[in-house]
């Protein structure tokens, strides 16, 4: 049962810090969000496009055992939808991952050339958001951004579930 607990506490962070730093950025300057940075995919706004299309492909993998292309959408000028399907996903996410019993969670699934069990999937696509929940940040203060950037890190998340913050 330890297993369900720790991939529920961590898909449940994932909503948490996702919709965290997306309110946060819908309150800067929009126009910011589409200023090349040099960082992987240039922008915020194509860094949080990768972010969604990550966590829908591996949504489909984890829980329809589906391997899809993955397909990095290009929407321009169009954050405030990215966001808000980005919240969405990990509402979904969250929702559909916790449903998922200690069986289920150590099954074996086939993604590519890789075989693993289900939870270290979870874990991945927890981590990937996570690294570049990370570059947002970084690429935040490149770009001059000097206000209250909130703190997504899963240690404040333990201290707000702790505290009955959330």
């Amino acid at each position: 049962m330890y297993l369900q607990e720790l991939t529920t506490r961590f898909v449940r962070y994932n909503l948490w810090a996702n919709e965290r730093l997306t309110a946060w950025l819908l309150t800067i300057d929009p126009g910011v969000l589409y200023e090349e940075t040099g960082s992987s995919f240039g922008t915020i706004d194509r860094t949080l496009q990768h972010i969604l299309a990550a966590q829908n492909y591996w949504y489909d993998v984890i829980v329809k055992e589906q391997i899809n292309e993955f397909k990095l959408p290009a929407e321009g000028n169009a954050v405030d939808h990215v966001i808000a399907n980005l919240v969405v996903s990990s509402r979904q996410l969250a929702s559909s991952l916790s449903a998922l019993n200690e069986q289920q969670l150590t099954e074996r699934i086939r993604v590519s050339d890789s075989t693993q069990r289900r939870y270290e999937y979870i874990l991945h696509v927890v981590n990937h958001s996570s690294y570049h929940r990370g570059q947002v940040v970084a690429m935040c203060r490149a770009l001059g951004i000097t206000g209250e950037i909130p703190v997504t890190d899963y240690d404040a998340y333990l201290w707000w579930i702790e505290h009955d913050v959330v």
